[in-house]
């Protein structure tokens, strides 16, 4: 009797080329101009494609796009990432709405919307530093109270 095929979420390694699929686990992920909804592996990394939510110990994206990043080790480079959760984050030339990290690296420099990280390095234009993230919660707070007691 023939042997079940092995299925995608138990996979090893994964290669995704020019093609897109919903939800994959496995060791190891490389996607290069396609794309997945929601993967999960130890080293995941991304080139011209797009992940929604990437979760593992390493995740890295070039000149692509991730919705949700979590993960101990990412590198963007020439990519957006709408938010990343790590312990520590290198930038090189990208863009990241919501970055908290231990450590954060820009090579070159990148753009962030809101930085929460104790340690960053290089040259970066944040919109919002955890300072600012702060004052602009407090006056979001004392609005919503106002108008409470209308």
């Amino acid at each position: 009797m023939p042997s079940p095929a092995p299925r995608d979420d138990q996979a090893d390694t994964l290669h995704v080329r020019q093609g897109g699929i919903d939800s994959a686990h496995a060791t190891r992920i490389d996607v290069r101009q396609g794309g997945i909804s929601r993967a999960q592996a130890t080293d995941i990394a991304v080139v011209q494609g797009g992940i929604g939510i990437a979760r593992g110990e390493r995740v890295s994206v070039q000149m692509g796009g991730i919705g949700l990043a979590v993960t101990s080790d990412a590198r963007v480079s020439r990519a957006f990432v709408r938010s990343i959760l790590a312990r520590d984050v290198s930038v090189e030339q990208a863009a990241v709405g919501t970055l908290a990290a231990n450590h954060v690296t820009f090579q070159r420099p990148g753009l962030v919307g809101l930085v929460l990280a104790p340690r960053v390095d290089g040259e970066v234009k944040a919109l919002l530093d955890w300072r600012g993230a702060l004052a602009v919660g407090a006056v979001l707070a004392l609005l919503r109270l106002g108008l409470r007691r209308r």
